[in-house]
């Protein structure tokens, strides 16, 4: 029987969801949550988490806190639980950063209710489970190259408009840094993170970190030590 916690801010897509699992034998629905799975995962021995998100930037933040959360998994009463995400819409890029952070299943909400049983079984197993589109992201990598020339001339372009502590910031952003993991590595307050991210987004003209992010990966551009690493050498 695999245990599952249910984590979105609407009800009726919680219910929705609840009531596709519920119909495979196979799975358990142990927990439910609209805003943090962090009480959840605590007290319920959870295999997977299935977490609803409106963007890929918000189910980001999720398996953040996720990770961040990892060391004192062993105060839990089981197994750190699996993450299977649902977003509204997915690009190549988030697909990159949802696996690299985590997640184990993404899936489309529009039209997780049929792939959603497959998923839950093919994560809590141990092998990765995406939506068609997200697939098709990921099968097209071997196919055609992943940067042109003027893809990356464009990115490197944008990225030469930070200043040196800006750019600090917009890779530890595409790290997966939360903004206090930040505000300790370099040595500044959370507000400080605050007002350069602000920065960064209004130079490459993006609204989110995962925007910010393909930017990065897109450009080629090594991050360069911090200055907190700099200091240490």
């Amino acid at each position: 029987m695999i245990r599952v916690g249910v984590l979105g801010p609407e009800p009726l897509e919680r219910a929705g969801v609840r009531r596709v699992l519920e119909d495979d034998g196979r799975i358990r629905i142990v927990g439910e949550a609209s805003e943090t799975a962090s009480p959840m995962v605590r007290t319920t021995r959870l295999d997977v988490l299935v977490s609803s998100h409106r963007g890929a930037d918000e189910a980001l933040d999720v398996l953040q806190l996720a990770n961040a959360a990892a060391p004192t998994a062993a105060n839990a009463p089981g197994p750190t639980p699996v993450h299977v995400v649902l977003v509204d819409h997915l690009s190549e890029h988030a697909t990159r950063m949802l696996l690299c952070h985590g997640a184990r299943g993404i899936l489309l909400r529009g039209n997780s209710v049929r792939h959603l049983p497959w998923a839950v079984r093919a994560a809590a197993a141990g092998t990765i489970a995406l939506a068609p589109v997200a697939a098709r992201f990921l099968v097209d990598q071997y196919v055609r190259p992943g940067r042109t020339a003027d893809a990356v001339a464009t990115a490197r372009t944008m990225l030469d408009k930070l200043s040196s502590r800006e750019r600090e910031i917009v890779h530890l952003l595409a790290d997966g840094a939360s903004n206090p993991a930040m505000a300790e590595m370099l040595g500044i307050s959370a507000h400080t993170v605050k007002d350069h991210i602000r920065g960064v987004y209004s130079k490459l003209r993006v609204d989110n970190r995962v925007q910010a992010s393909r930017i990065v990966w897109q450009g080629q551009v090594p991050a360069q030590p911090t200055s907190t690493q700099a200091r240490g050498l």
